[in-house]
């Protein structure tokens, strides 16, 4: 009998550290999943290391094989959509627009996979009673709405992203990369050093890397 309580606690602590290290390496997003692959990534995390606890016949070795390599893969999914947007446009998808300068586009519901009416309980729920009064509204990867009210500033649109070119946004705009690269040479900067540019109130704003990757 001891002998499995002893088994259960190495589990346990083995369990622990790698959620430990989990936590450390993918930062505060894995504790509030905005993805929907990151809710279904932490599930099955949790479901690999809470099942073998109280199952003698998987060992710890076992145990920590799994998790670690689900946490690896889950690391490695981050890492890849965080340096690259077309891998983030991939696995999580792209926000898509619902209503365009109040007019309802419902074509796009189908593509979004929402019903009208679990749309106007989303917008009820934001307390936005009447569809006149919105101008934009998206609907994000992560299942929520983004709403901009008639007469309220637009949202920016970003176009660079981690040094990469967002073609999408960019012919949104009707802007090709010939005009962006010419508008970032105008304001002396190069598109290797760029974190993120929103094109917001007809400027180009640019976010440059911080200097610790000139270093």
């Amino acid at each position: 009998m001891d002998s499995i309580y002893i088994n259960i606690f190495i589990k346990m602590a083995a369990a622990f550290i790698i959620l430990i290290i989990y936590i450390h390496l993918s930062g505060k997003g894995s504790l509030a999943p905005i993805s929907a692959l990151d809710q279904v990534g932490n599930i099955v995390l949790g479901a690999i290391i809470g099942g073998p606890l109280y199952n003698p016949s998987i060992t710890v070795y076992l145990l920590v094989s799994a998790a670690g390599a689900w946490a690896g893969l889950l690391l490695l999914v981050r890492y890849v959509t965080f340096k690259r947007s077309e891998a983030k446009n991939l696995v999580d998808g792209r926000p898509i627009r619902l209503i365009e300068d109040g007019k309802i586009l419902s074509e796009n519901f189908a593509s979004a996979k929402i019903s009208i009416r679990d749309f106007i309980m989303l917008l009820h729920q934001r307390g936005y009673t009447n569809l006149n009064d919105i101008e934009n509204v998206w609907y994000e990867y992560n299942g929520q709405l983004t709403v901009v009210k008639k007469g309220e500033q637009e949202m920016a649109i970003a176009l660079i992203e981690n040094s990469n070119i967002n073609t999408e946004n960019l012919e949104s705009l009707n802007f090709t990369e010939q005009w962006l690269k010419s508008e970032i040479a105008k304001q002396h900067s190069k598109l290797d050093d760029i974190f993120l540019a929103e094109w917001h109130e007809n400027k180009l704003w640019i976010y440059s890397y911080q200097k610790e990757k000139e270093s």
